[in-house]
């Protein structure tokens, strides 16, 4: 009996030890939250990269107390709350150095990688409470920009301030830039610095050859390097372009050492402009409230036919939803369907190309998930809508993730006008929600580019269909990203997208376009991947009645785009 409770006791205390040993599930920037790129089986390529110097943030368990602890002052420390704290260790090039930890808890830990870690494959690990958790690998870089955005998730509207004349702000929606106005972006990343990681560092110049690109223009920093007052953290000054595109979400990005950041939107206006424009059509009063933390109500739905070549067919169906949202939220809405599904694209200029360095864009189509976008959901239909018009009628069904989903089966939308209908629910009331679908875009000659070819004389792109109205646009692109695994400072990738009217049915893009594309041919230790398509899309508005309240923006939108996986040649 003696030796079984003695049994019992040792059984118990390895139990809880394994408990107790902290965990970690990932390690990323703490701007951008980047990981590392997927393979064709949803595998990634390599590890995720943190630059010397940068702030990083650990996802896991057992990791520190379980309410949050910051750090109450500067100097930062190695361990936090104490000096049985939580800290974390990096290994790599024969050393190991010792983080400064910014804030600890149970599943969450943020700190600064020293700038004197050494470059290349490295593992992490976390101790707390005399325990350590297996080592996790990255690579160690001499600089990944991420940006901070201020959903706090690494993507969206950015974090920036706006200098206008004697004036200065955070940028928001009512809070726009103008062309001339100086605009500072914050992150994390640029590189290592010669003087303390953990205290204030003053202003120190950090990177090389570092751009800003809004909208397909790139201008210089006037300044990069870190924030004079905070540990960790860049600051990137730029003037706003003359000729900077206009609205609450201009794409941009941050190139800096070869190697470009993720992908923000940034509110821009035209001179003498109080307000960005919103792609919902939002008022200036709903934009304040948006700013000031507020919600909004707003209906999405879209009409999709898509060509993906991964699935060797059409596909074609019906979604959306009501939403009572915050900014982020109506963000949510618009990146993740009509964005994801080709209705809106990339602001080149009409008979013109922009090439911009990006390194993950989307390949392909997959089905939304309303519940990432957030908010308290306005149920229109307990159970279906339906999407009828020339070719025949189809379900809309409701989620139980949130929204309403069709795949079409056998595919039904065509050109003419189509009715998204419902008899309403318990807080959107009957509604009709029209679209006008133009002739269908069929790109014609599609089968030329398994392999996308580099000379002088550019690519021509062949197409029927896709018109609408006199100011129907489609939009070519592509896009190629080469993975270095081996060395993370030669991964690359740039993409391009052209504007063309419908009409046209062709659009050669520039030989001097497609050179600046990454080819696809690697080196040891390299993977490569590109995608050539064409898309077109709009934007149209509806009413509903709600229940309580109002809604603040109504859209129904269609899209058509075609996709292929390429690859560009040397």
């Amino acid at each position: 009996m003696r030796v079984i409770t003695q049994a019992s006791i040792f059984l118990l205390v390895l139990t809880v030890s394994a408990v107790a040993q902290p965990s970690i599930g990932g390690i990323v920037n703490a701007g951008s939250y980047a990981s590392a790129p997927l393979d064709a089986n949803n595998n990634p390529i390599g590890s995720n990269n943190i630059a010397q110097g940068s702030y990083f943030v650990i996802f896991g368990s057992g990791m520190g107390p379980a309410s949050i602890v910051i750090a109450p002052s500067l100097p930062l420390q190695t361990s936090l709350p104490d000096a049985n704290g939580t800290s974390v260790t990096v290994s790599s090039g024969g050393q190991n150095v010792s983080a400064y930890i910014y804030y600890t808890s149970a599943t969450q830990v943020s700190g600064i990688l020293p700038s004197n870690a050494s470059i290349g494959a490295a593992t992490v690990t976390v101790s707390y409470n005399g325990q350590t958790s297996k080592p996790v690998a990255i690579n160690v870089v001499k600089s990944q920009l991420g940006l901070f955005t201020q959903n706090s998730q690494g993507n969206g509207p950015t974090v920036a301030q706006v200098f206008s004349g004697s004036a200065n702000f955070r940028m928001g929606l009512t809070n726009p830039a103008h062309p001339g106005d100086t605009v500072v972006i914050v992150g994390t990343g640029l590189g290592g610095i010669s003087g303390p990681d953990n205290d204030v560092p003053g202003a120190v110049q950090v990177g090389s050859n570092v751009t800003v690109t809004i909208g397909g223009i790139t201008t210089p920093a006037t300044y990069a390097g870190r924030a004079p007052q905070f540990p960790g953290e860049d600051q990137i000054n730029f003037v706003v372009p003359s000729n900077v595109p206009v609205g609450c979400y201009v794409p941009g990005s941050v190139t800096a050492s070869g190697q470009v950041s993720q992908d923000v939107v940034l509110s821009i206006a035209a001179a003498g402009s109080s307000a960005c424009v919103h792609p919902f059509g939002l008022s200036q009063s709903a934009l304040a409230t948006l700013d000031s933390g507020g919600t909004v109500n707003a209906g999405f739905f879209q009409a999709l036919t898509a060509f993906v070549a991964q699935v060797g067919g059409q596909i074609q169906g019906a979604g959306g939803l009501f939403d009572n949202v915050n900014a982020n939220g109506v963000f949510q809405m618009y990146n993740r369907i009509p964005v994801a599904f080709g209705v809106v694209s990339y602001p080149a200029p009409l008979n013109a190309c922009v090439v911009i360095d990006q390194l993950n864009t989307g390949g392909g189509f997959t089905v939304p998930n309303f519940s990432t976008i957030g908010g308290t959901e306005l149920l229109a239909d307990p159970l279906l809508m339906t999407m009828s018009g020339p070719g025949g009628s189809a379900n809309v069904l409701h989620q139980d993730t949130g929204g309403y989903l069709g795949v079409f089966l056998p595919p039904i939308l065509g050109p003419g006008s189509w009715t998204l209908t419902s008899n309403g629910g318990a807080d959107v009331g009957g509604f009709s929600a029209k679209v006008t679908l133009p002739d269908n875009l069929n790109w014609t000659n599609a089968g030329n580019f398994s392999t996308v070819p580099r000379s002088d004389q550019g690519i021509t792109i062949l197409w029927t269909g896709g018109n609408l109205s006199a100011s129907s646009v489609v939009t070519v692109f592509g896009n190629s990203t080469v993975v270095n695994v081996k060395d993370p400072s030669l991964t690359r990738g740039k993409s391009f997208y052209c504007a063309a009217p419908a009409s046209a049915g062709k659009f050669v893009v520039p030989g001097s376009v497609v050179q600046q594309i990454p080819s696809s041919t690697t080196a040891s230790g390299e993977t490569a991947y590109g995608t050539l398509g064409i898309t077109t899309g709009g934007l149209g508005s509806f009413t509903a009645p709600l229940t309580k309240g109002t809604l603040d923006a109504g859209v129904m939108a269609y899209g058509e785009a075609y996709v292929l996986s390429v690859k560009y040649a040397q």
